[in-house]
């Protein structure tokens, strides 16, 4: 007695949608790979200003800015923010400390 798969929507199944299994595990002829190409169109990167056509020399760039590639990450940017308690001084404190910083070519 043969093994059995249920396939009903395979064209060689019977009346019962069942297939022998060694019919079943076969591969076709026409599959193959699916290759991601790492080219693409120009894009012009935000950071540094410069046109890519490559994706991994792209986001080499993005790290390279300290910046974060975004694509479908809805959970990480969806979680609420806790603010930050900062009273008047300190506030005014964190300000003229940033801007020192950035006039001074330091990044955090």
């Amino acid at each position: 007695m043969s093994r059995l798969v249920y396939r009903p929507n395979d064209p060689r199944s019977n009346e019962n949608g069942l297939l022998p299994v060694e019919l079943a595990t076969s591969h076709s002829e026409a599959a193959g790979f699916y290759v991601i190409s790492d080219e693409m169109d120009a894009t012009r990167h935000m950071a540094d200003n410069k046109l890519y056509t490559s994706k991994h020399k792209f986001r080499e760039a993005t790290r390279a800015a300290g910046c974060l590639e975004v694509g479908n990450e809805t959970a990480a940017l969806m979680k609420p923010r806790t603010p930050v308690p900062l009273d008047r001084r300190a506030r005014r404190e964190a300000i003229r400390r940033t801007i020192y910083d950035l006039r001074n070519g330091q990044r955090r």
